[in-house]
């Protein structure tokens, strides 16, 4: 007779137990909801630090976009002044290179012939031109006049560019032997 017993014990068990269950189900809604507004409260400081945050780096960012347009200026700026020293100097050079053709012109007269000289001398006259126009142009026609020139002859150009490259690595390997 302990089986039923048992048995019919258990089943009281269960009903006893189901209603405490369900009063702890039915208290925790009502907890969590009053536990929702300090949590709605708690996270009005973290969005107020998120918003100040966001408006630090957009600050921040405007910042640094006005420091790096102000150095892009101030590099532009130098680098312009640079190129203009550096036309300075090949329009002085140019014309050191014009005034030694003119100079050697005679020379080639009376040891090749006067149509060699003659030679000499246009090419003085050609260099000096190039010279002259170094120096009267600003860098902006200069590039302008550079750009028009290799679209009408490419050739030439890349010719030129060949001479200039072997005459500047003869005149630094030149360089080079008298400081040895």
């Amino acid at each position: 007779m302990a089986k039923p017993t048992t048995s019919a014990a258990a089943p009281a068990k269960k009903a006893a137990a189901k209603p405490a269950a369900a009063r702890t189900t039915a208290a925790k809604p009502a907890a969590s909801k009053s536990a929702a507004k300090p949590a709605a409260a708690a996270q009005k400081p973290v969005r107020e630090q998120i918003d100040n945050i966001k408006a630090e780096a957009t600050r921040r960012a405007k910042e640094l976009r006005s420091e790096a347009a102000t150095i892009a200026d101030t590099a532009g700026t130098k680098a312009r002044e640079a190129a203009t020293k550096g036309k300075d100097k090949a329009a002085e050079t140019v014309g050191t290179l014009a005034k030694m053709l003119e100079d050697s012109a005679d020379t080639v007269d009376s040891k090749f012939g006067k149509q060699y000289g003659d030679y000499a001398r246009s090419a003085a006259t050609t260099v000096a031109g190039l010279a002259t126009s170094l120096e009267q142009k600003d860098l902006d026609e200069l590039a302008q006049s550079t750009r028009d020139f290799v679209k009408k002859s490419p050739a030439v150009a890349v010719g030129a560019a060949a001479v200039i490259g072997f005459v500047l690595a003869r005149m630094l390997k030149g360089s080079g032997n008298d400081k040895a």
